[in-house]
């Protein structure tokens, strides 16, 4: 019995010794204590003093927007949300609480809801030129997300050669999204698909904006193009294309592999044109 009342006398000396020190801790005026500490950047020391100064002065709502600002230049964006959550909660109608929701949210990398909280601002205060700016932001940031979904679910259609899904996605994506760059990925899936004719007019789109890529892309459009009429069995017209590849090629690099597609593909169709005296190496 004497053991346990030392132990519990014990604890309330460490909790009072604790306090105590707390309370030492805390500045007289713990409001000037967390402004001095957000302007030398030390975000941890202002949200500590801000949380005192809230206590010194728990009516003083504003100070939970401050205490937000500084859990959230810590990284404690729980915390930030918290705090400004307890101010909006007594000021529902304040356009700057809506505004930096939407920067924390930002920070967040949560897109939608920080559009959510732009556009919520921006109907608070529809002349604001700074949140147009940050709702125009956002929502170009949103619909690149969109975007990207697209283009991710696009690759997965073509590595599991489902062709004519993966042919919808690519033309909303390069004829409503404007992701041209992708126009070769969207002839290849069309042509895998069957649709010879659309695929050669897609192939003569990627020709011309190959122009403004690299090189590279010069000789594999040609490459494609040629595959192509392979494909259609037009070995005449495939040659002439793999022939083009392979002078794109030694315009780039100045000569030409035996081993390289186009090389061997000249010789696979010179086999099949002239088959009664050309053998391939």
């Amino acid at each position: 019995m004497r053991r346990e009342l030392r132990f519990a006398s014990t604890l309330l000396r460490v909790g009072q010794a604790e306090k105590e020190a707390a309370e030492a801790d805390t500045p007289v005026n713990a409001l000037a204590a967390a402004d001095a500490a957000r302007d030398r950047r030390d975000w941890a020391a202002a949200a500590f003093y801000y949380q005192q100064a809230l206590k010194q002065n728990p009516a003083r709502v504003s100070l939970f927007v401050q205490l937000g600002h500084a859990h959230k230049e810590n990284g404690d964006f729980d915390a930030a949300l918290e705090a400004y959550q307890h101010f909006l909660a007594e000021e529902p109608d304040d356009v700057d609480i809506h505004l930096q929701l939407g920067h924390l949210y930002n920070r967040m990398n949560e897109w939608e809801s920080a559009l959510q909280w732009y556009e919520q601002a921006h109907v608070l205060a529809p002349d604001n030129a700074d949140i147009a700016a940050h709702l125009e932001s956002a929502r170009l940031r949103f619909s690149r997300i969109d975007i990207e979904r697209k283009r991710q679910n696009a690759m997965e259609l073509l590595q599991s050669r489902r062709w004519h899904q993966a042919r919808a996605q690519l033309y909303d994506l390069v004829e409503t999204d404007g992701e041209i760059d992708l126009i070769a990925v969207y002839a290849n899936a069309t042509k895998e698909a069957g649709d010879f004719d659309e695929a050669l007019r897609l192939y003569d789109v990627y020709r011309e904006h190959a122009q403004n890529l690299d090189a590279a892309s010069v000789i594999d459009v040609e490459i494609q193009t040629a595959h192509l009429y392979k494909a259609m069995r037009d070995i005449d017209a495939a040659l002439r294309y793999y022939i083009r590849a392979r002078d794109a090629e030694f315009s780039l690099y100045g000569h030409v592999t035996p081993d390289s597609i186009a090389s061997r593909e000249i010789r696979a169709c010179m086999a099949e044109i002239y088959t009664c005296f050309w053998h391939p190496d």
